[in-house]
């Protein structure tokens, strides 16, 4: 299967791997260390099971009062998207996503052979709803690929949308998949409303718990869908750590308090980000709704990628240019940092910004 470079991935590990000081890139909360969590026990290394460890399963059900045979653990959501692209879809299938987004959702399907309508959500003021993807649905739609709240615009959809959403794509037998990374109310989720077979979602430990690299992710769908999943899986990763799924436990039975801190850390880095922004009236802030990053849109002529490259090479500081979203003037600022990294970066932004010009 051929398919085109990861941009994200081609700006984060090829061009500013090593040459960074402050990490305003990353697009989730700032990130925790080993001595955070419990090493006591004396976990065994064995395998894991290929559909996860079935008390993590469980945990994560509870939080969205489904049954323990709808989640499926993963490496991450990516790779539980991954996987269920590689399910659902077949040569000749119609998906509807939107960009700026992320790049996944829409070169995987069209790998797949699947044909895929990608609609430009900065036409429409980065604004989504059903009225706007109707237009794109035909015979052949499969899929909707949903991404609430929105990396990299920071917006949430209501839960009305949502619903009038998943209402229509359930009368002409369309899934709908959510990425719900930046929920933290799993209750809110769009499987809580929906009809069996037509609706799943996907989240993980790396982005409102800072935990990256334990690389723990779930799907959360029908069991028919998670079935075949698990199936395919077995051809490619097999199973998680279980050592990472062990500490995920930790994390997931102490939900609150991380939840706590990221809504703190988050709330004091966006009143920082706000009075940055007041310094500089040629920017536009969207303000983000439930995420610890915002997308701030430039004035048309500025080139976002020349300027994040010169940002990363004279400040060392590094950013998200929109190129790398599939849009064009704007750049994602990560704030859910201490504040004196956040205050420090922005003052460099503001330096870079000067030197830009």
């Amino acid at each position: 299967m051929k398919i085109s470079n990861y941009k994200i991935q081609d700006w984060l590990f090829q061009e500013a791997d090593g040459r960074f000081e402050i990490d305003l890139a990353e697009s989730g909360i700032q990130y925790h260390h080993l001595h955070d969590l419990n090493l006591t026990e004396n976990y065994h290394l064995n395998y894991s099971l290929d559909s996860g460890d079935s008390k993590l399963r469980e945990i994560i059900a509870a939080k969205y009062g489904v049954d323990f045979s709808e989640v499926m653990i993963t490496n991450g959501s990516q790779e539980a998207l991954y996987i269920f692209y590689q399910t659902l879809l077949k040569a000749d299938d119609h998906v509807v996503t939107f960009s700026p987004g992320w790049q996944q959702s829409w070169d995987v399907p069209i790998a797949l052979g699947a044909n895929v309508d990608v609609v430009d959500l900065s036409k429409h003021g980065y604004d989504l709803n059903l009225s706007l993807i109707k237009p794109y649905l035909t015979d052949k739609t499969k899929l909707i690929i949903l991404n609430s709240p929105h990396n990299p615009t920071g917006k949430t959809l209501s839960s009305a949308t949502l619903t009038e959403i998943k209402d229509y794509c359930r009368s002409r037998d369309i899934f709908v998949l959510n990425d719900e990374e930046y929920l933290t109310d799993y209750k809110e989720s769009i499987v809580n409303t929906r009809e069996l077979g037509f609706s799943g979602c996907v989240s993980s430990l790396s982005k409102i718990f800072g935990f990256p690299g334990l690389r723990v992710g779930w799907f959360v769908g029908p069991k028919e869908t998670i079935d075949q999943m698990i199936n395919y899986r077995r051809y490619i990763t097999v199973c998680n750590s279980h050592l990472c799924e062990r500490l995920a436990e930790q994390v997931l039975n102490d939900f609150d308090k991380y939840v706590n801190r990221y809504h703190n850390m988050a709330s004091s880095g966006l009143e920082i980000l706000k009075k940055w922004i007041d310094t500089h009236p040629e920017l536009k802030l969207i303000s983000p709704q439930g995420t610890p990053f915002a997308y701030i849109v430039f004035p048309s002529h500025v080139d976002t990628q020349k300027f994040a490259r010169l940002l990363l090479q004279q400040q060392k500081v590094l950013v998200m240019p929109a190129e790398v979203f599939d849009d064009k003037n704007a750049i994602r600022v990560s704030f859910g940092r201490p504040a004196e990294i956040l205050e420090t970066g922005l003052h460099r932004m503001s330096t870079a910004l000067a030197e830009y010009k």
